[in-house]
């Protein structure tokens, strides 16, 4: 039996999306300095909900295979046709301005198919892939560990590695083979986020040793916030006291989640949201900031916001919500039966 949906955390993920969305939407104009460039940090609450779910789900599970299986089959159908979506516009629109695709290789494509593209050496097809590879690292490190049945000394290796790139970075940056380090595995500059997000599970399922489960949640804010200058993409649009400012709020929303306070979050609004979140997230920007926006702004001088949130916007939920449920939904379900039928004899 399906277990039931967790409300909050689809709105989490709903508000995670929107932010993302929004700083995009924003980057790069004067309305970021209203406040939407926070909308950067969305990916540090996407992975932190990455934290809760995966520890989560690997806490219901029977062996690796299962997890193996779920994860593909929830990640690929909808990543491959936000890829696909998005090579074919970008081939459209380059035949358009200059009459070929010499704009986007096919090898370009081929690469972002495997969410891999990063090891690859391999653009990214749209800007916010990027984050894949951060996720695809922490799924094989959680199956790592579940597999050689070493969950059960998460704390003590989470901490280890939620606090070693905070001293490789604070103390030994200027040593390159640092900084090779900390670029080919991104996993390190985020490691606090995910581990958070494993304890917060933690606390929400059992409510058992909580001195020490919020003291390992401040270590991890804190360590989080001493990568800032390390890390991802958020350094090049705030600066850490607003980097930190946002990791205190979805920390504080993490905790009323936990104990049970955020049911004031949950609405129809942000339910949507997360539900279409994912490829929301994967398919939004260059449709937006390179076509819709510009074409409208520039080509026809209508009003930034009209633009945005009157078309823009309604263009991109319109299209996350088609994959959504003519793939993500049905493929992933279809994708799943056939890889437990091969490789567990379901």
């Amino acid at each position: 039996m399906q277990s039931k949906r967790i409300e909050e955390l689809d709105a989490l993920r709903g508000i995670a999306a929107l932010l993302v969305l929004l700083f995009h939407f924003t980057m790069g104009r004067p309305e970021a300095n209203l406040g939407f460039k926070m909308g950067t940090t969305g990916v540090d609450l996407f992975f932190i909900i990455s934290g809760f779910v995966i520890f989560m789900s690997i806490s219901k599970i029977a062996n690796s295979k299962d997890f193996i299986i779920n994860r593909i089959s929830r990640l690929y159908p909808t990543y491959w046709a936000a890829v696909t979506f998005s090579f074919l516009l970008i081939v459209f629109i380059s035949v358009i301005r200059i009459g070929n695709f010499s704009e986007i290789h096919f090898r370009t494509y081929v690469g972002n198919m495997t969410m891999f593209q990063f090891y690859l050496l391999i653009p990214d097809i749209e800007q916010p892939y990027w984050t894949m590879i951060v996720e695809m690292l922490f799924y094989i490190s959680i199956l790592f560990l579940f597999h050689f049945k070493l969950l059960k000394y998460i704390n003590i290796i989470g901490l280890t590695f939620t606090i070693l790139p905070v001293i490789l970075t604070q103390l030994f940056f200027d040593i390159l083979l640092v900084q090779q380090i900390i670029y080919w595995i991104p996993l390190l500059q985020f490691i606090p986020l995910f581990f958070a997000g494993t304890i917060f599970y933690k606390i929400y399922s059992s409510k058992t040793k909580l001195v020490q489960q919020y003291a390992m949640l401040a270590i991890c804010l804190t360590c989080q916030i001493l990568l800032f200058n390390y890390s991802g993409r958020s350094k090049d649009y705030i600066i850490q006291t607003e980097y930190a400012a946002m990791l205190f709020i979805f920390f504080g929303l993490f905790i009323l989640f936990v104990n049970g306070k955020m049911v004031f979050m949950v609405s129809k609004a942000t339910l949507f949201f997360g539900k279409i979140s994912f490829p929301l997230y994967l398919i939004h920007q260059f449709i937006s900031i390179k076509i819709i926006i510009p074409f409208l702004t520039d080509k026809l001088h209508i009003n930034f916001w009209i633009a945005s949130i009157a078309v823009a916007l309604p263009v991109v939920v319109l299209l996350a919500t088609g994959i959504t449920y003519f793939v993500e939904i049905p493929m992933g379900k279809s994708m799943k039966k056939k890889l437990q039928t091969i490789f567990l004899n379901k």
